[in-house]
């Protein structure tokens, strides 16, 4: 794992890198129908990057080097940075037989700790603003992204795993926001917990622990079992009602605030008749009023 890479990130190097990669063959032109220099290019993330301004304890900072957190640019460059680490190693045949990495997060599977640690002085040694910490297994067990990773040898087996520091602030079902996003909420965190899951025993567990997260936000309990059974029912059955969609006449969405949910139904029950009756998708987006509006300092 990366230790605090965003701030990290060599910013005149890795733009530099990224140009070079950009224009390799012109590519960047040809792909994106553009006519710019490399040199434009590298003044054009320059005025995206540098100069950064931030505030802490009521006094302002400029950022002298790395990407700013937050910055939309931030993933890319630090992306760029670590593959060109990682091209090094693996031009020297120094990277391990498995070797899997998300943004800073590094998985890779070693023959002992010895050979975990003599990577990791490797990482270390190969770049000044690069700092690298390693996380062993414990009892067989090794948190990663979300997922606990079991050690059940000759298999590795996944469940979810929740930080201590997670404090389950979701959604809370007396939001003024259309109850359709309060299902859905319930139903990709139900998709997230069954790919993760190795086995059905853990998804069960899984299951558990976010009905005691969602009736702490006040969803009512038959809600929450319902959006279970129906989802476990759709997974046993292997097939998904996928409703037909026309790739050549895209849905047309219509921004309308929210007033309540009685008043949210009647607009898509009256959408849906208007779409049926003009043979095109007319789909609504509600949209709740920014608290700033109405407070004001």
């Amino acid at each position: 794992m990366s230790t605090s890479l965003f701030t990290n990130v060599p910013l005149d190097e890795t733009i530099h890198i990224l140009a070079d990669k950009a224009f390799s063959d012109d590519w960047f032109n040809k792909t994106h129908e553009l006519n710019l220099s490399r040199d434009q290019l590298i003044e054009l993330l320059n005025a995206a990057t540098k100069n950064q301004l931030f505030q802490y304890n009521g006094n302002l900072y400029e950022q002298t080097d790395g990407v700013t957190m937050g910055s939309p640019l931030g993933p890319l460059l630090a992306n760029v940075f670590m593959c060109s680490i990682e091209d090094k190693l693996n031009q020297d045949c120094k990277l391990p037989s498995y070797y899997r990495r998300y943004v800073d997060d590094t998985f890779t599977i070693t023959p002992d700790i010895a050979s975990a640690e003599i990577f990791l002085d490797t990482l270390n040694h190969c770049h000044p603003s690069a700092k690298f910490t390693m996380e062993v297994e414990w009892n067989a067990s090794l948190p990663f992204i979300g997922v606990q990773l079991l050690n059940l040898a000759p298999r590795i087996k996944t469940k979810v795993h929740v930080k201590p520091t997670n404090t389950g602030l979701l959604l809370q079902y007396q939001s003024h926001i259309d109850i359709r996003y309060k299902h859905s909420l319930i139903t990709t965190t139900l998709d997230c917990a069954y790919r993760i899951s190795s086995n059905w025993s853990y998804f069960s567990q899984e299951c558990d622990q976010l009905e005691m997260v969602f009736l702490k936000l006040k969803y009512p309990k038959h809600l929450f079992n319902l959006a279970v059974k129906r989802f476990v029912d759709s997974k046993v059955a292997d097939q998904q009602h996928i409703p037909p969609t026309d790739t050549t006449t895209p849905p047309i969405q219509i921004i309308i605030p929210f007033k309540d949910q009685v008043s949210a139904n009647v607009v898509k029950k009256r959408l849906t008749d208007l779409s049926s009756k003009i043979k095109t998708t007319i789909q609504p987006v509600f949209v709740s009023r920014k608290l700033s509006q109405d407070l004001k300092v």
